[in-house]
């Protein structure tokens, strides 16, 4: 079937297209129809998801927990905690290469140009699209190459007798150069089927114009003929899209569709019986897609199409919603009610004007006497089993929001809550802390690669396409004098495509600042360097040429600690120096029995400081097990105390109920005499007055 109204379901062969614009056309159309039926159940599960998020879902009970925004803030805060910092380097650096060193330097510095300003498009689109990960399941950024042109006067060309070789001309000239990095929605982000992402043969971006855009896109003629079909954020194939995205004006649903497999780029609207246009390949990207792969949530080999976190979820929140419903009635209804006997009118005056010590008058005491008194004349409505299905429901709400942070990843400790186990030790805690994080920092490397695939294109379009004097302004590399003589090579260098760079936007540049870990890691280095330092000395003095050695031992050493790329190049130059110390004239090498007896000098005070280090470790163990014994035994005589306290309040409460009871039994027994003499008083006065 062809047209607009319905395409071919499957394709044999791309041949089976004319390669008219109109072939084209039915091509991709047939094509967009396939990723629309892959993206439908997502679509859906995204649009719920969002809703969720925002609070807009519905429940029957009416009443919501929104644990799953709290959840989605924290990690976010987690995962994108500083804005972040790219780090640039050659694959392969010397460090006598002042040229790589400018090169690099130059590259890093237009990197590194825009983040941070007032307009920054980098981090803000890291944020969108880290969010979108989280809510939706699909996060997506794509970048661009953009400039503007002018009008320059070029003057005439005269040789040595004045005669004009070229006369003056008008060209058109390149100026301000960006490669700006944009945020893609994830409603409007396609690709074909496929089951990994190196299988996608096309990915394609959705773009909603109104007629003025479409007749500066597309020209007048044709951009004057394709339907407006859309409001503004909405698609009719999107059942699930916002009402409040719609604006006054029309738009046509336009796709930009990148083919791996043909190199071309071609748009297309689904209401227009032709491919809007095809262009080759314009960024000339090592990959031809101008995005990077697209932070996915939830994936198998199965098929590359995204799950949201929520739908995993989503039993435990739902469950969440209804204990904390119940909960919220059954609070509601725990108050004093109760029935009274309307004869004692005075009953009723007592619990609504009886404050601050009021006597409040009852008629006829003796009949009020004679049914119980208060007892006899208001029964309250029992509260134990209602504040008892309480606690109940409230425990099961704390076991199923515990099941959820299971399910999630997000521990106690990563909320700054205390853990429900009550007291832990400080060992038990900081296991806590280094497990519980384990799943976050996974998502932490994979958000930190998809920060580095979005610089690593956008170095590229700058190495591609920009113009040496814009690499020269945005750099500011003409304003360290020491190195004007390298700019020019170094420029050369960078649109060198044979030239490798290393480029990265590391975990630690984005994620949230633990300082108290940083400072642990770093008290561990500097530990760690003293004792290696020491150890290495005596070999230093005894065999100085082993000294570079010892230091590329240290580097790789250095390199497991987080934020250690700074000291690496100060270690670089240290060893470049050594290297070439080394090749200098060497001074006369002393006696070999002289070298010998050194040598057993250094290994008997290598032994020394081996065994003094040895008794400095048993002695720090010692002090180590007597300060734990100490903390266990202070911890077992509090507990010792607690319980102690506790046995005593029991015994005190338990003092005052009985007390209580006695004093009630014996008031009790008072108005009983009392009512008894009474009766007595009564019937004497009724003889005398017989007598």
């Amino acid at each position: 079937m062809d047209g607009i109204n319905g395409a071919q379901s499957t394709i044999e062969s791309a041949k089976e297209f004319k390669s008219d614009k109109k072939g084209q056309f039915e091509r991709w159309q047939t094509e967009m129809q396939a990723s629309e039926s892959a993206f439908k159940k997502f679509l859906k599960q995204a649009g719920r998801t969002n809703d969720r998020f925002l609070g807009k879902h519905s429940t029957r009970d009416g009443f919501q927990l929104n644990l799953f925004h709290a959840n989605i803030e924290t990690m976010q805060s987690m995962m994108f905690g500083k804005l972040p910092d790219v780090g640039l380097s050659r694959k392969h650096a010397d460090a006598d290469d002042d040229i790589a060193r400018v090169a690099g330097m130059m590259l890093e510095r237009m990197l590194n140009a825009d983040i941070g300003k007032p307009n920054d498009q980098y981090s803000t689109t890291l944020r969108k699209a880290l969010q979108d990960r989280l809510i939706a399941g699909l996060g997506c950024s794509r970048v661009r190459y953009d400039y503007d042109e002018e009008e320059v006067e070029v003057a005439a060309v005269v040789d040595m007798m004045g005669m004009e070789i070229e006369a003056a001309r008008t060209e058109t000239q390149i100026t301000n150069e960006r490669a700006p990095i944009e945020y893609v929605h994830w409603r409007d982000r396609r690709w074909s089927p496929a089951r990994t992402w190196e299988e996608v043969r096309w990915d394609a971006y959705r773009t909603l114009l109104t007629r003025d855009q479409m007749e500066k896109r597309f020209g007048e003629d044709l951009g004057s003929k394709i339907p407006l079909t859309a409001a503004s954020g909405t698609m009719k194939s999107d059942d699930y899209e916002p009402e409040e995205n719609k604006d006054a004006f029309m738009r046509a649903e336009v796709w930009e569709i990148w083919c791996k497999e043909t190199k071309k780029v071609y748009w297309y609207c689904k209401d227009y019986p032709s491919i809007l246009d095809v262009k080759e390949d314009p960024l000339e990207l090592t990959g031809f897609f101008p995005a990077p792969r697209p932070m996915v949530a939830n994936l198998t080999t199965s098929a590359f199409m995204p799950i949201p976190d929520y739908v995993l979820a989503q039993d435990s929140y739902n469950e969440i919603d209804k204990l904390e419903t119940r909960i919220s009635k059954i609070t509601e209804a725990i108050k004093v009610v109760g029935v009274y006997d309307a004869s004692a009118e005075g009953v009723k005056r007592m619990m609504t004007e009886g404050m601050e010590n009021d006597l409040i008058p009852v008629d006829n005491w003796a009949m009020f006497a004679e049914k119980g008194g208060l007892a006899g004349t208001v029964q309250w409505l029992p509260m134990q089993e209602i504040a008892g299905t309480l606690g109940l429901l409230i425990n099961r709400r704390n076991d199923a929001k515990a099941m959820l942070y299971e399910v999630t990843g997000i521990s106690d400790i990563m909320r700054g809550a205390q853990a429900s186990g009550g007291a832990v030790s400080a060992t038990e805690r900081a296991l806590e802390a280094r497990f519980a994080s384990v799943r976050i920092q996974a998502m932490q490397d994979e958000f930190a690669k998809y920060a580095t695939d979005l610089i690593r294109l956008r170095a590229e379009i700058v190495a591609k396409h920009f113009q040496p004097e814009s690499i020269v302004k945005q750099s500011n590399i003409q304003f360290l004098p020491a190195d004007q003589q390298y700019i020019e090579p170094a420029i050369e260098l960078i649109k060198n495509k044979d030239i490798l760079w290393r480029l990265e936007v590391k975990p630690e540049s984005v994620a949230m600042v633990d300082y108290a870990q940083l400072k642990q890691e770093r008290t561990d280095y500097i530990t760690a360097l003293a004792t290696f330092l020491q150890s290495a000395s005596p070999l230093i003095e005894m065999e100085p040429d082993s000294a570079p050695m010892l230091l590329e031992m240290l580097k790789w050493g250095l390199a497991g600690f987080k934020g250690s790329d700074s000291v690496e190049g100060i270690l670089d130059q240290a060893i470049a120096k050594m290297n070439a110390k080394g090749g200098e004239e060497q001074p006369e090498q002393p006696d070999p029995e002289q070298i010998k007896a050194q040598a057993e000098q250094a290994r008997q005070q290598f032994e020394m400081q081996k065994l003094q280090m040895q008794g400095q470790l048993e002695q720090q163990k010692q002090q180590h097990e007597m300060q734990m014994a100490q903390m266990s035994a202070q911890a077992r005589q509090q507990e010792q105390q607690s319980d102690n306290q506790i046995r005593m309040n029991q015994e005190q409460a338990q003092a005052s109920l009985n007390m209580e009871e006695e004093t009630h039994e014996t008031q009790e027994f008072i108005r009983r005499e009392q009512a008894k003499m009474s009766i007595h008083s009564s019937m004497y006065e009724k003889d005398k007055d017989y007598d």
